[in-house]
């Protein structure tokens, strides 16, 4: 590296400057691949510069690159591609999904995005353009094809690295592993060759401080700092049907040098680093040798620190662990980590080629929830809210999949322990090789910034739901809001948070279920509720609205259980907290196809001098368990 002084001060020049304009804004996360190129180059003596865009203006990308080109001047300009898009749904909806997470619609095209960074470099130098990265060599001939850069490198950079010179001078170029280059119209790609992990330690201090600018001084330290990609493991056996991961990385699994691992760790730790991602497919290919090799190393390194590191990685729920093993891996500052179970359906998890049963799965939600959580509570540390997400839309799913897993998940009562839930309704579709995954072709359809488009193209959003679903339900939007019903009512207990009683109220007065006048005491709780003001949402007046009606219902005790023994709840009004949304929505839905159906054969149940206290329960028994009556949704609901 040379430097000079000019006006503007100092002026180095780099072999390599790395950019990315690819990086997701709802989840920022440095490039790891900034961290691992700069590594490798600095084997081969090369100097690096960085650059991420995500928090810099389009507006502004011009000045920022001119600035940066005219301080660095590169040899090389290197683009990363970290991904062609979100691969969520809601994320390209034409229109906002029920039930999905809170999104910026159409506001995320990272090729896009890095064909505008690619055409604004070029008119600003010369220097020629590679491009690479994971999202890049996912679908690497027809990016290249699409973003026409001097070169690409499809899988790892390493001898593309070693052999920058001859790239630069195009000597060999067919002979260096993994480089793309033009040919006529066209590209070549080098041999293709799948590389293990570093066998020396990536991180330095000119890293840790592009780290510290991009999160800001209090994004790496505490119980909220991001996490800190160390890779541990490379490559994975297995044959998901969504996943991309073995294409780019392969299908032999190599572990990196754990001596290498901790001393990566340990540098990040010694400046202040608090949580660190492990990066692999999952740690516990074929056994849980390594995750308990590492949580006895994290131990070790966590000894006498005043500011413990805490580390996640993926894991899958097969090996199974038992409790002690779990509670081994919480004692290491092992924090739980993300994981979407397609189904609880061992022939749907087969069909998805997941290297896992429903027992393994369901084994693991149940002792991960339930000692993470008692490891909390015996430390005083606040239970964080809990969200079950679940990949129910997969490609295969159907009504007895679905039914299956909701049944299990009644079963255990998971939906009332957690506070909300997100199940993925669709699958990105890829071309492995072997055409479309998840046997999609059919319904399969292409997002770009404009809309819709008339024919696939994967370089753009593209998604499947799944056939068998949109069969029962006529299309995509009624999965959709089917899955909603299902996140909010049987997967979680978020639909609890959104109930408004005194609504729900002056709907039975409106409608003339609650009569007055009623009992002083009850005439006094219903005056309270009425004066408070319509905006108030409070759970204090959400609870004496339900407990007004309970005391109405209460006047005719004996009736209300014969009537509700009589529509299919027997018990129902004694022993309502035994009683789940799952129980009562399949009990009903057993006996009637409509709301309609239900309130017909009450009001013929009903005798004289009842009133309307055998409505006014039924109608407190659907709001309570968010009960809606379709046939439809009870095939899916209820068959299993």
């Amino acid at each position: 590296m040379s430097v000079e002084i000019s006006e503007t001060g100092p002026r180095t020049s780099v072999d390599l400057l790395l950019l990315s304009a690819s990086n997701y804004p709802a989840v920022p996360i440095y490039p790891y691949a900034f961290v691992q190129v700069s590594a490798i180059a600095a084997r081969h003596g090369l100097t690096v510069e960085r650059l991420d865009l995500l928090h810099t203006p389009k507006h502004r990308w011009e000045d920022v690159l001119r600035g940066t080109l005219d301080r660095h001047r590169p040899r090389l300009i290197g683009i990363h591609l970290r991904q062609v898009d979100s691969i969520f749904i809601w994320n390209y909806a034409e229109s906002d999904l029920p039930g999905a997470p809170q999104v910026v619609r159409n506001s995320y095209w990272p090729v896009d995005d890095t064909e505008q960074l690619i055409t604004l470099v070029r008119s600003l130098t010369d220097t020629p353009v590679m491009v690479g990265g994971f999202g890049f060599s996912t679908q690497a001939p027809a990016l290249l094809r699409r973003l026409r850069p001097d070169f690409g490198v499809v899988g790892e950079p390493d001898e593309v690295m070693a052999r920058l010179d001859d790239v630069l001078a195009h000597r060999d170029l067919d002979g260096i592993a993994n480089l793309a280059h033009p040919v006529g119209d066209d590209y070549a790609v080098g041999p293709r060759v799948f590389l293990p992990p570093a066998d020396h330690t990536e991180y330095s201090d000119a890293v840790l401080d592009d780290l510290l600018a991009f999160y800001g001084p209090e994004g790496l330290s505490g119980p909220d700092a991001a996490h800190v990609p160390v890779e541990i493991q490379r490559g994975c056996p297995y044959r998901c049907y969504f996943c991309t991961e073995p294409v780019v990385k392969g299908r032999q699994h190599r572990i990196r040098d754990l001596d290498v691992v901790m001393a990566d760790i340990t540098f990040l730790a010694d400046r202040g680093v608090t949580r660190v991602w492990l990066v692999c497919s999952e740690i516990n290919i074929g056994s849980n040798a390594l995750l308990f090799e590492m949580a006895e190393r994290m131990r070790k390194l966590n000894q006498g620190r005043t500011r413990p590191v805490d580390w996640t990685c993926y894991l899958l729920p097969n090996p199974a662990l038992d409790r002690d093993e779990i509670r081994t891996l919480l004692d290491a500052h092992f924090e739980p980590s993300w994981n979407q179970f397609a189904s609880y359906h061992d022939d749907n998890l087969k069909q998805t080629r997941v290297p896992y049963r429903a027992r393994h799965a369901v084994q693991a939600q149940v002792y991960w929830m339930e000692e993470e959580e008692r490891f909390r509570r015996e430390r005083g540390e606040p239970v964080p809210p809990r969200r079950l997400d679940m990949f129910l839309g997969n490609s295969y799913a159907t009504a007895e999949t679905v039914s299956t897993t909701l049944h299990a998940v009644n079963e255990l009562r998971l939906g009332e322990r957690f506070d909300d839930s997100l199940i993925t309704r669709a699958t990105r579709v890829f071309d492995l090789g072997h055409g479309l995954i998840g046997d999609s072709a059919e319904s399969t359809y292409s997002m770009s910034p404009r809309g819709r488009l008339a024919d696939v193209d994967l370089l753009y959003p593209t998604f499947s739901y799944p056939p068998a679903l949109v069969a029962e339900l006529g299309d995509n939007r009624a999965v959709d809001e089917f899955f909603a019903h299902v996140e909010d009512t049987f997967l979680s207990r978020a639909y609890r948070t959104r109930r408004d009683w005194r609504a729900f109220l002056t709907r039975q007065l409106d409608r003339g279920t609650l009569t007055r006048p009623l009992a002083a005491d009850a005439e006094d709780m219903l005056r309270r509720i009425l004066a408070a003001s319509p905006a108030d949402s409070s759970a204090p007046l959400g609870e004496l609205t339900r407990s007004l009606v309970e005391l109405v219902v209460g006047t005719r005790p004996d009736r209300t259980r014969t009537v509700l023994a009589a529509i299919g709840l027997p018990g129902y009004w004694d022993e309502r907290p035994r009683w789940s949304p799952y129980d009562v929505g399949a009990a009903l839905a057993r006996r009637f196809d409509s709301a309609e159906d239900l309130t017909r054969a009450v009001q013929e149940l009903t005798e004289p001098g009842d009133g309307t206290v055998p409505l006014l329960a039924m109608e407190y028994c659907l709001y309570d368990n968010n009960v809606v009556l379709r046939p439809d949704y009870a095939r899916l609901l209820f068959t299993a």
